[in-house]
């Protein structure tokens, strides 16, 4: 464990809550709704979706404030997996955490940028072009130094919400025409599920990806000053910041939008409902200056991806899943060898097919191994009983419980709903995971 005086704690409480709403607010406050909004069919169950989604957030983060506080480390998330789980299933939950958390997610925000940058542009850009340069531009702002690099995210969180704020406050009191109403047809074909239907199931697991940073807290630690107390404060008060952004954005869209007209003209799943809503409300040069202000937020998005997954990297080589050089750190305390990995890595992915269509094959795998670095509270409470625990998660063990209770049924229900490919592809993952292991380390000493 590491202490308070360790060079490279030098994050304190509005730097630690500035990377955790980094890494939560992102795409899927400006895209999910649209994408869901039709197929659950009411103002009901699109609010419940990112209710549950919310209290699965408040569930786990309580769940991983307590262990962030008690082992404050790069990686904590991970780290606290492989304590109480074994060696094993801590490298399977890094390997998911890794590629699909952040290599992948980085290379798909940097594509969903340079979709909204080419609504800017005057000619239209390659867009795998522009995800490369932004790929390596938040590698490039993390390189001046370690406080350097928490500082530059730190202010473009402060965007991040002063923006998303401004929208919710601007859409709720912004004179509407008229809302958008569903036709007679979709009317008569409205699916009419209820609130613990499969449908609100899947969006709810959808929605979890959405506040899935919750974990960077965690994940940071190594770097955060006095971790006992603002590990868990940070945490708390970044879930609370980001419902309330949440579900204020959810009621503007409700406002401006039925569910059931949530579709495109060809009647598929509206797919950018942040910059349609917004158009609505105040006309295409609005819309247009959304489309630039959303794109900044992605890069934030990409820039405290870049930082947590160079810490998850640093914990993976301190356990020697990877090579040891790989977590090295310099004199300035900037992890380089890890966020050269995670950039060329980011930048690999970009080479693959649909990042979507994976994504929604991984989605079972990514969180049962999130739920078990939840899980690993009720573990490390009887295996570590004297080990200090600054904060203590409250209603414990009723809060993991219902993380695990909550994320439980979203999985199920969503694979009763979708059918079983994404339990195939999740195995099929789990199993090509272990078979690479050995290589990994090839040639590290042991």
């Amino acid at each position: 464990m590491q202490h308070d005086d360790h060079p490279h704690r030098v994050v304190g409480p509005i730097g630690a809550i500035g990377i955790i709403v980094a890494a939560m607010v992102g795409s899927g406050i400006f895209t999910l709704t649209g994408k869901f909004g039709a197929k659950v069919g009411s103002e009901e169950n699109v609010l419940a979706a990112w209710l549950i989604g919310g209290v699965l957030a408040l569930a786990g983060g309580l769940s991983l404030a307590e262990l962030g506080a008690m082992i404050p480390c790069s990686g904590g998330s991970v780290e606290f997996a492989r304590r109480a789980f074994g060696r094993t299933t801590g490298y399977l939950v890094a390997m998911v955490t890794i590629l699909s958390g952040y290599f992948l997610s980085i290379a798909a925000v940097g594509l969903m940028l340079a979709e909204y940058v080419n609504k800017l542009a005057p000619e239209p850009l390659d867009l795998r072009t522009v995800a490369i340069a932004t790929i390596v531009l938040a590698f490039l702002s993390q390189l001046p130094g370690l406080r350097a690099g928490y500082a530059f995210n730190t202010g473009l969180s402060v965007l991040k919400i002063g923006f998303v704020a401004a929208f919710v406050a601007a859409g709720l009191l912004w004179p509407l025409a008229a809302r958008v109403e569903p036709s007679a047809a979709a009317l008569e074909a409205a699916p009419g599920h209820g609130l613990f239907s499969a449908a609100v199931a899947s969006a709810t697991l959808s929605v979890s990806f959405a506040y899935l940073g919750w974990s960077t807290g965690a994940d940071v630690a190594g770097d955060i000053r006095d971790p006992g107390r603002n590990v868990p404060r940070a945490i708390l008060a970044a879930i609370g910041i980001v419902f309330v952004l949440y579900i204020g954005v959810n009621l503007v869209y409700l406002r401006v939008f039925d569910p059931l007209a949530m579709t495109e003209p060809d009647g598929t799943p509206m797919q950018a409902i942040g910059a349609v809503t917004a158009t609505q409300l105040f006309g295409d040069a609005a819309g247009r200056v959304l489309a630039g202000v959303i794109a900044l937020l992605f890069f934030s998005t990409m820039v405290s991806g870049t930082i947590t997954a160079a810490r998850i990297l640093e914990s993976m080589a301190r356990a020697g899943e990877i090579p040891p050089w790989t977590g090295a750190r310099r004199a300035s305390g900037v992890p380089l060898r890890a966020l050269v990995v995670t950039a060329v890595a980011s930048l690999a992915c970009l080479a693959i097919g649909n990042l979507d269509d994976i994504f929604g094959l991984l989605t079972v795998l990514v969180n049962v191994f999130s739920s078990l670095s939840v899980a690993a509270v009720l573990v490390l409470r009887r295996t570590m009983p004297d080990a200090p625990r600054p904060f203590r998660v409250p209603l414990y063990p009723f809060t993991p419980l219902l993380y695990l209770a909550l994320a439980g049924w979203s999985i199920a229900a969503s694979v009763a709903e979708g059918g079983w490919r994404s339990v195939i592809a999740s195995l099929a993952t789990v199993a090509a995971l272990l078979i690479i292991k050995p290589l990994l380390t090839l040639g590290s000493p042991r």
